[in-house]
């Protein structure tokens, strides 16, 4: 087992993260699974709408995302404790998710305010254009979210771990409300995220996670 080295320490911040919105993926969230491009669809109108929001979405997202790894101390019926906070892992899923694992990594990733207020601009006139960008931005979210993930899963490799499922707040037991410390550890302040009173991301289009680091058996 390699050293881990520097645990805890100030997160780290990605800026710009690169990106492609693949046409095929952006079809199969709108539940059209077997074409790969949209000029594959019969309705020309649905078409362009789609076409016009990737269009609109490469011009303003910006992605970036922020991760920090906490040093686990104790593994208890119904959580665990970090050297940094006894009430962020509650739960059984936690629980089951950390017990064998002595780190966790947790993340945040965006793609920015920006599409997301235009989606609020486009409801009003333009229902569908809205709904296509959407699905877009959700999407690409969550890309966002997989392109820290790879950082975090390289970094635990070559420390010799294994690596864990990835895990939101508001799934399980892991409750929602957890949203605010897990902004907080993780530094969030710097890619500009928050939550409201009742734990929802601002931006929406916006990821948190945990990822544990198990031990090889």
């Amino acid at each position: 087992m390699h050293t881990v080295k520097s645990r805890g320490a100030q997160p780290v911040v990605i800026r710009s993260i690169p990106f492609q919105i693949e046409e095929k993926r952006v079809l199969r969230e709108l539940r059209i699974p077997r074409l790969k491009y949209v000029k594959e669809l019969e309705e020309e109108g649905v078409a362009k709408s789609i076409k016009r929001a990737i269009d609109r979405a490469y011009t303003m997202i910006r992605g970036q995302g922020c991760y920090r790894t906490l040093r686990l101390k104790e593994v208890l019926t119904d959580r665990v404790t970090t050297e940094e906070s006894d009430g962020l892992f509650i739960g059984a899923n936690m629980v089951k998710l950390l017990s064998r694992c002595d780190h966790a990594t947790l993340l945040a990733a965006t793609i920015g305010p920006a599409l997301e207020q235009l989606i609020e601009e486009l409801k009003t006139d333009d229902v569908a254009d809205a709904y296509f960008l959407d699905v877009v931005g959700s999407w690409m979210a969550d890309y966002m979210a997989d392109r820290v993930d790879a950082i975090v899963q390289t970094e635990i490799h070559r420390a010799g771990y294994d690596r864990t499922m990835r895990y939101s707040p508001g799934y399980g037991d892991w409750d929602l409300t957890v949203q605010a410390e897990v902004l907080r550890l993780v530094g969030a302040d710097a890619i500009s995220i928050s939550c409201t009173e009742t734990s929802i991301l601002q931006p929406r289009k916006s990821v948190t996670a945990v990822i544990g680091w198990e031990r090889k058996s």
